[in-house]
């Protein structure tokens, strides 16, 4: 059973969710924390799989000391932010180690599902739909890429590291290592959580997805 902290957002709200959680066989009774802060110091002592923050936690736009406390979180567990979540700061958030952003959309069984593969290694972000749309562009903005560097790209945003990536697809770390530079070369990006936004933005991988849960892609999943 997956074990998960709530931290931060309005006390009913926590409750809430953790009614939620712990009505599923996946995971056992959340605990639960006033705060980030309180949560971080939390995790020094307890053993969690999974932090849920709530957005307003972070202050908007994320705050230098909330970048601080969720790279403090993300070292000894995963974390997923929960609530309406703007694009321009996803990159922020993944580059603090954040493995989920979580829009209030979600209908319960959605919800799970993406704390459950989450727990088991993969990235899930899944924005408000009004609010925040992904931008529908996929061809336009891969075009420069191939597909293989598609298929990589994919890996990218729902697996952990490279040598996920290369057990996925059966080649060495050294291998995605080369794919990875190269992608990041031909979008003009320079950190690896531009990455996994893009990969997202841009519909490659959509939430949900086969991709999106982890599962290794079909062969011809990514062809332009």
């Amino acid at each position: 059973m997956h074990r998960v902290i709530l931290a931060g957002g309005p006390a009913l709200v926590r409750d809430a969710y953790r009614h939620i959680i712990a009505a599923s066989p996946a995971f056992a009774r959340p605990a639960q924390t006033a705060s980030l802060s309180e949560a971080v110091t939390t995790l020094t002592a307890t053993t969690c799989d999974l932090l849920i923050v709530e957005a307003q936690e972070l202050d908007r736009p994320t705050s230098a000391a909330a970048q601080v406390r969720l790279h403090q979180a993300a070292a000894r567990t995963r974390v997923v932010v929960l609530g309406k979540i703007p694009p321009s700061e996803l990159p922020s958030l993944t580059g603090a180690g954040v493995s989920g952003v979580l829009g209030p959309h979600l209908e319960a069984g959605e919800f799970l599902t993406a704390l459950d593969v989450i727990c088991r290694g993969a990235m899930v972000i899944s924005p408000a739909p009004a609010q925040a749309p992904l931008t529908p562009a996929p061809h336009n903005a891969l075009t420069p890429l191939t597909r293989r560097e598609r298929e990589v790209l994919a890996l990218v945003a729902t697996r952990p590291d490279n040598s996920a990536i290369a057990d996925a697809l059966g080649v060495s770390p050294l291998t995605v290592k080369s794919h990875v530079n190269r992608i990041m070369h031909k979008l003009a990006v320079s950190r690896r959580s531009q990455l996994v936004v893009l990969a997202y933005e841009s519909r490659l991988v959509v939430p949900g997805s086969p991709a999106a849960t982890g599962a290794a892609p079909r062969g011809n999943a990514f062809a332009p």
